[in-house]
């Protein structure tokens, strides 16, 4: 990269402050926070392959997005005024589950950005879009699918999250469009069904003191809140904290169209992530994740080898795996099936009686089946 005269560099943020409302800055150019809006970063012998930069490298970054900035001394140092307080992102980048593989600049454009859409970054409120935080992408969900989708020879790789994210699908969590369900009775308010998600709604700090975005968390996935993934642990608010943050608890557990949530996520014990995925369905409703090309831990094909899930609409459906040590082959409800989840009618899924369909598997046990009430 050339190097040019730092009369050249102020020359550029200059012009770029004087482009008014096209530009949104960030707190670069604040002169409350900075001393001046170019040296403390760049410098006429700045580091080689580098815009001129003091340093190079994400170090660089974090030499003022550190906890050490608190110092009023360090501040000077750096070229902060003294109210200068720069998120630490140093400390997010120690947990056990960072951003790995990211470089500052893949995620922030330094010198400030303005959504396509009109607005600022921030603020927002839930259920709104979130623009980006780097030029060149409209939507905060853009950017992350710039990295996380499309990966693999014609996009098919299975962990291409815009495939699970792509509106077309019978199911997914609305980040790229509204939703397809319009009726979802367990939503929170103040979501609805015309509501948009963002990826740091679930991917962003554990802490809600510490600094916003997905720089790192100590829960696995870099989620913001639980969501147990492990057989056997018992359901609560707590556990599931992430689903229920949007979804309502009572309704889920007891009046949603699935009549069995609480038998298998209480009494079974079975996580939600067991049955669902959390961005979308290539090929089911209700985030149902049986016809995906993934590996399912804990779920296998049922008898007849069969590894799917059917839908008769809202309320009605079938699973033919086995899980828990049960094997659904298949187990349904909903109209077409009876009081322990056996096909009225086996022959209509090419099957003669299905005697054994509930039997649990040797070995297998019921993990305890404590009362809603009990868990209040």
């Amino acid at each position: 990269m050339s190097r040019l005269p730092l009369v050249a560099v102020v020359a550029i943020c200059i012009g770029a402050m004087a482009a008014g409302p096209a530009s949104a800055f960030s707190g670069h150019q604040d002169p409350a926070k900075m001393v001046s809006s170019c040296t403390p970063c760049h410098s006429s012998h700045g580091v080689t392959n580098t815009p001129m930069l003091r340093a190079a490298g994400d170090e660089f970054c974090l030499a003022c997005h550190s906890l050490r900035s608190a110092d009023p001394q360090r501040k000077r140092s750096l070229g902060m005024s003294t109210s200068a307080h720069p998120a630490d992102i140093e400390s997010e980048l120690r947990k056990p589950y960072p951003h790995r593989w990211a470089l500052c600049r893949d995620c922030h454009s330094v010198h400030g950005v303005q959504s396509n859409r009109g607005g600022p970054v921030e603020p927002f409120s839930i259920g709104q879009v979130k623009a980006s935080t780097k030029r060149g992408f409209d939507t905060e969900v853009d950017l992350c699918l710039s990295c996380h989708g499309s990966r693999g020879v014609g996009g098919g790789d299975p962990h291409d999250l815009r495939n699970l994210l792509d509106p077309r699908n019978p199911s997914y969590h609305p980040l790229l469009a509204v939703g397809p369900a319009r009726n979802v009775p367990s939503l929170r308010a103040p979501l609805s069904t015309d509501a948009r998600m963002n990826c740091t709604d679930c991917h962003t700090n554990d802490d809600p003191n510490g600094a916003r975005g997905p720089h790192g968390s100590r829960l696995e996935g870099m989620l913001g809140a639980s969501m147990n993934t492990q057989e056997g642990q018992p359901e609560s608010e707590t556990a599931y904290a992430l689903c229920y943050a949007c979804h309502d608890r009572q309704i889920v557990l007891e009046q949603d169209a699935f009549p069995l949530h609480n038998e298998h996520v209480v009494d079974e014990r079975i996580p939600c992530r067991s049955c669902h995925d959390p961005h979308g369905a290539t090929s089911a409703l209700a985030l149902i994740r049986f016809n995906e090309p993934t590996v399912l831990t804990g779920v296998t094909a049922s008898s007849s080898g069969s590894l799917r899930y059917e839908s008769m609409g809202s309320g009605s459906g079938a699973c033919f795996l086995t899980c828990h040590g049960v094997n659904h082959d298949p187990l349904g409800y909903g109209a077409g099936f009876d009081s322990k989840g056996l096909p009225l009618m086996p022959e209509m899924w090419g099957r003669d009686a299905l005697p054994g369909a509930q039997r649990r598997l040797p070995g297998t046990r019921v993990a305890p089946s404590p009362t809603l009430e009990r868990r209040k």
